[in-house]
């Protein structure tokens, strides 16, 4: 998201898609579309998405442990089904070492599905921290508190962040992002209308309910709600005021410590950064104006009541990890309350989760050796070379753009990196030390990762590590190293099956690989040279010739309505539009490209491979989601939701309708001034 507490606005991710063949059933072309799943009384002309999803859509349901469902969420679901079923078997087997990645990964899964311990120790895990906060006797045990929750992924006020310096890119530095609020959507603090102050009282009701379950009364536990929600509200309000006139480039501030003290008093700065072990005498500051304000927030509050809101950022955190009574009333708030959740997720999905993200590149291995075949490398390497020649093509031929700015921009596409399926190398879980309970194992592997993070950053290492792990279903290009991933997780049907006809293929996986590689060319990558370093390497012809396209795309989406007087944020999804629409193009004529001279125009259940194209695409965004996830995500997500994803780009995209014949006065057709073609 673009208004966001992280620095992911430079590395954009993709997410998709589910598979309902399973890995042994006989493969038929056609069955890489259910036609039962279409609703054959629309017509493609008029709404295409409809029209390829229609009886999926009425048929379907979300499940109840879900705000969302689609293929995306579904083929997320098999792959967990998946690395739950290896593990287990893993460990009932017993054919590993101890001290190795697998052992680690044994250990944290099977330490979290240990309900009967979990039960036993109640709130005890997480006690010696409340603690901690409660001895805080001034401004010095403060700072100190805070530090020590940031080492540990805690982050009251802001949040420390190793990251590649997007000005300086031959090195990491360290980013000091906003944070500190556990309703995300900032708005939800500001509003005043009578829905709005009850959801506000179901909030505070919520952190009192969880201190009582503590063990205060509930006297004393609606003063500490009432008190951690006002220091919430402070940081909420700072936040917004920060964020009217905040543009993307103003996330980059260079500052020295001394300057750093001169916009925020609160902590001795060389100081935390001894603490947390950086060597450093410089930060980036994300946003000053909010940086600014900490000073006044803490002020305000006083030491008492930025106690209690320590103790809710610490309990927060610590629910899901901690006896079923905690787990239940943090799902009935965050869960039922604010997505709409019909039930609560079986234990092991979180715990999976939770172990994905401690030792998720030991899981990994795993996986690659049981799931991922080395012909799928191969093959999906060839379907990207081709997808980058056709790229280039599309640079050489763009009409609005001069021979000095195509120079740059080739440039920078035969800069890009890619990466395919798994890391070269495995990271070694060796060093990680696991403790004796669920939520200790949480804060000792939250330790390690920041502090392996912290080493990288004082040896100067700049590996270009994957952020994702490999078993993930997903994709991203990453602005500052110029580089494109792919996971093995994601290379999969029905993004990707080596039977599959190439129309299929290129509909699904070419669109998802040719949408990353237009991320270094959207409104963001745009900034950024082949090496990763920002630099403006357009001409002001040029610049002005993409912002008129650019403003098109935006009016486009500002006027799709999901939700009743609800529209889409055309700029808040500009990155991602752009980047579906020239995907969806490159895609497309890189299947053409493919085929070269021996094009194949014979018909699949009566569609031609033009058309299976189309479909593929179509059905790549269906989803369903609840209205309250809907509500959120169409004020903070980056994407559209699925039917503008498809219908959007194809309204704009004229080798679609001559796949089908879309003339005037039918639905998807848009005057042909009023297409849109970028890349």
């Amino acid at each position: 998201m673009k208004k966001t507490f992280s620095l992911l606005f430079i590395v954009s991710i993709l997410c998709f898609f589910s598979c309902e063949e399973e890995q042994g059933d006989q493969f038929h072309p056609s069955h890489f579309f259910d036609l039962s799943d279409f609703d054959t009384l629309t017509s493609p002309k008029d709404n295409f998405y409809q029209y390829v999803n229609g009886n999926w859509l009425n048929n379907a349901s979300i499940p109840n442990d879900r705000g969302t469902w689609g293929n995306y969420a579904a083929l997320r679901s098999k792959n967990d089904i998946r690395i739950k079923s290896l593990l287990e078997k893993t460990y009932k087997e017993g054919n590993y070492e101890e001290k190795t990645n697998t052992a680690k990964a044994l250990l944290f899964f099977n330490e979290g599905m240990d309900s009967a311990k979990i039960e036993k120790l109640k709130a005890d895990p997480v006690r010696p921290m409340l603690r901690e906060i409660i001895d805080i006797e001034n401004f010095f045990d403060l700072q100190k508190v805070i530090t020590q929750l940031h080492t540990k992924g805690i982050h009251p006020f802001f949040k420390p962040t190793i990251f590649q310096d997007s000005y300086r890119n031959n090195k990491q530095s360290l980013f000091l992002e906003l944070s500190g609020i556990s309703i995300h959507n900032t708005v939800f603090y500001a509003l005043q209308d009578e829905n709005a102050n009850k959801m506000q009282e179901e909030y505070m009701h919520h952190i009192q309910q969880m201190f009582h379950i503590l063990g205060y009364t509930q006297d004393e536990a609606s003063v500490i709600a009432k008190t951690a929600y006002a220091v919430e509200e402070d940081i909420a309000e700072q936040y917004n005021i920060s964020i009217r006139n905040h543009t993307n480039e103003k996330y980059y501030n260079l500052k020295s410590l001394p300057e750093l003290t001169d916009i925020c008093q609160s902590f001795v700065w060389k100081q935390y950064n001894n603490e947390i072990g950086i060597q450093t005498d410089t930060v980036i500051v994300t946003n000053i104006t909010y940086f600014s304000s900490i000073d006044a927030i803490i002020l305000k509050n006083g030491i008492a009541k930025i106690k209690n809101y320590l103790l809710w950022r610490v309990l927060h955190h610590a629910a899901p990890y901690l006896s079923h009574e905690f787990v239940t009333e943090d799902f009935r708030y965050f869960g039922k309350k604010r997505d709409g959740l019909r039930e609560q997720p079986e234990r092991w999905k979180s715990v999976l989760k939770a172990t994905n993200k401690a030792v998720g590149f030991a899981v990994g291995e795993l996986y690659i050796n049981e799931y991922f075949p080395e012909e799928a490398r191969i093959k999906i390497k060839l379907m990207i070379d081709n997808i980058l020649l056709t790229a280039e093509d599309h640079i050489q031929n763009v009409e609005w753009m001069d021979s000095k700015t195509k120079e740059s921009a080739l440039q920078k596409l035969k800069g890009l990196t890619i990466k395919i399926g798994y890391p070269d190398k495995f990271p070694s879980y060796a060093s990680l030390k696991l403790g004796s309970s669920y939520y200790e194992n949480i804060i000792l592997s939250n330790e390690w990762l920041f502090q392996n993070k912290i080493k990288a950053f004082n040896s100067g290492s700049n590996a270009k590590k994957w952020i994702i792990t490999p078993q993930t279903v997903n994709a991203y290009y990453h602005t500052l190293y110029n580089e494109f991933v792919i996971t093995a997780g994601i290379l999969q049907p029905p993004f990707f099956h080596h039977q599959a006809d190439d129309a299929v293929n290129y509909g699904a996986i070419g669109a998802v690989i040719a949408h990353e590689i237009t991320h270094g060319f959207d409104n963001i990558g745009r900034r950024y040279n082949a090496n990763g370093n920002v630099q403006n390497w357009w001409t002001t012809k040029d610049y002005y010739a993409f912002k008129d396209r650019t403003k098109k795309l935006i009016e486009q989406f500002d006027h799709y309505e999901p939700l009743p007087g609800i529209t889409i944020n055309g700029n808040l999804t500009l990155n991602e539009n752009i980047a579906d629409l020239s995907g969806l193009a490159i895609a497309y004529h890189a299947l053409g490209q493919s085929q070269g001279s021996n094009l194949d125009i014979s018909k699949i259940d009566g569609f031609t491979p033009q058309q299976r194209f189309f479909l593929s695409w179509g059905t790549l965004w269906r989803s369903k989601t609840r209205v309250e996830v809907l509500r959120q995500k169409l004020m903070t997500e980056m994407h559209a939701p699925g039917e503008y994803r498809v219908n959007g780009p194809l309204s704009n995209f004229t080798p679609f309708y001559e796949a089908f014949g879309v003339h005037e006065y039918d639905g998807m057709w848009r005057k042909e001034e009023d297409r849109v073609k970028i890349w």
